[in-house]
């Protein structure tokens, strides 16, 4: 058997990198819905008039910034994890 065939053979089943793709995946669609609370969020503080409002929002919107850039990099050191041999 060929070392890539072989190497094929154990990302396919190895539960680790099921896993590991399935956290991914879960991961990417988080992300994706806080981006979409952040978008909603900027459009809503651009439309509001009161001051106090404002600063809630943008409270919010900062928290949310900084959880999805959390994520974002999370993302990335899966991606760059080396496979388990």
């Amino acid at each position: 058997m060929s070392d890539s065939l072989r190497s094929k053979l154990k990302k396919f089943m190895s539960r680790d990198y099921r896993e590991q793709v399935e956290k991914r995946d879960k991961l990417r669609k988080i992300l994706k819905k806080m981006r979409k609370q952040q978008s909603e969020l900027t459009d809503k503080l651009s439309d509001e008039a009161d001051p106090d409002k404002q600063d809630q929002l943008r409270t919010r919107l900062q928290l949310i910034r900084e959880q999805r850039r959390k994520g974002i990099n999370l993302l990335r050191d899966l991606k760059s994890r080396p496979d388990k041999d």
